[in-house]
């Protein structure tokens, strides 16, 4: 609950879940622009999070089981991670002629210094840095640019981050959908 507290959840609802403790956290508007914004305009997330009894994980005396690293475990099915659009907690500067806002500056504090400030309020808060598994990197989803980074959450689940930088005015002639080379996904 503490580390999705830095991404700007806060605890719904808790309750039990068969043996499990669960809570449902919903994210709230960080954006700091327009403190009036309605909150009902933006799409919300919600996450559940499921607190497993250590009876049923058999865990040894003194260590705590982690997720599959699935940055090292590509083969493997299933949800390998989630993502979330941090662009609104992204400060943009207010004396571009209005082109952040449409995310298409070339901003000085992008991805990698929101970060920062995050492993800084993380380490100020609990005494912990984040785990970074992908450091920002920028891709090209369809027309749209977004910097993208991977973090580990409490548990080493994958969580993805993504800002979005801006609309390309051209459109792009590949679908994204390139025969896979089985070398990865991430380059």
């Amino acid at each position: 609950i503490k580390f999705y507290s830095l991404l700007g959840f806060q605890v719904e609802s808790k309750f039990v879940a068969g043996p499990a403790r669960a809570a449902w956290l919903q994210h709230v508007n960080c954006s700091s622009n327009n403190s009036n914004t309605n909150i009902n305009n933006h799409p919300q997330s919600r996450i559940e999070l499921l607190e497993v009894p250590s009876y049923m994980l058999d865990e040894p005396e003194g260590m705590q089981k982690r997720a599959i690293d699935l940055t090292k475990r590509e083969e493997l099915l299933g949800l390998n991670h989630f993502a979330l659009d941090v662009t609104a907690n992204i400060p943009r500067p207010d004396n571009d002629g209005g082109a952040s806002s449409e995310g298409t500056a070339c901003a000085l504090y992008q991805l990698q210094e929101w970060l920062d400030d995050l492993n800084a309020l993380s380490v100020d808060k609990f005494g912990r840095t984040l785990r970074v598994a992908l450091s920002p990197t920028k891709r090209i989803i369809g027309r749209e640019v977004y910097e993208m980074a991977f973090l580990y959450d409490a548990d080493g689940s994958l969580v993805e981050l993504l800002n979005h930088s801006g609309t390309l005015e051209q459109e792009m002639k590949m679908d994204g959908w390139e025969p896979w080379d089985g070398k990865g996904f991430v380059q």
